[in-house]
């Protein structure tokens, strides 16, 4: 194969990339792929929002008070505790 084939090859599979990302663009906004593993104090958080169901694995995204946003496996007991004390502060 020719480097222009190559090229070529490359340049049709880039643009049917982004045209099956264009294609998901009523997907949700954001998404859990990995979790915060050690215990976040309650009194760091600001907020907290749960992830869509469209995500391929359950979230919880804790909004710290110094501005980073952190996931979490809501799952954990931890992670229920601070969305209880939380809700109920």
């Amino acid at each position: 194969m020719s480097s222009r084939s190559l090229l070529l090859l490359l340049l049709v599979l880039a643009c049917l990339q982004s045209f099956t990302m264009a294609q998901h663009g009523n997907g949700p906004k954001k998404c859990c792929f990995s979790y915060q593993t050690k215990h976040i104090p309650v009194r760091f958080i600001k907020a907290y929002q749960e992830t869509e169901r469209q995500c391929s694995d359950p979230g919880v995204i804790f909004a710290l008070k110094d501005g980073r946003q952190v996931c979490a496996d809501p799952g954990v007991e931890w992670v229920q505790n601070n969305m209880k004390k939380f809700t109920s502060a």
